[in-house]
């Protein structure tokens, strides 16, 4: 039988994991094509915001999947924190765009 609680909740950190990667390489792709430092795309508003949405999925999973309350603890941590990156980098990408 699938366990499709465990089942949902591993897949949010692999779809974490697969935007945070493709977030590293649309950045370095885009260094490349404009000639910049990747440093400064990575500092970029617009990688934070990506960079952040991968964390909160991989936080988030692995604080519901935690077996120990302390883990869960932690990871709901790092979850509130990238919530917070999140907010304040969407704020400057909102920003720039505009």
């Amino acid at each position: 039988m699938i366990d499709w609680v465990s089942l949902t909740f591993n897949s949010l950190w692999v779809l974490g994991a697969a935007v945070i990667l493709a977030a590293l390489s649309h950045a370095s792709y885009e260094a490349k094509r404009r000639g910049e430092r990747l440093r400064a795309r990575l500092n970029g508003p617009a990688f934070q915001v990506w960079l952040s949405v991968g964390l909160v999925l991989v936080s988030l999973s692995l604080a519901l999947i935690g077996p120990r309350w302390w883990e869960r603890v932690l990871w709901s941590l790092l979850c509130g924190m990238s919530l917070w990156q999140l907010w304040t980098a969407w704020r400057v990408w909102r920003v720039e765009r505009d």
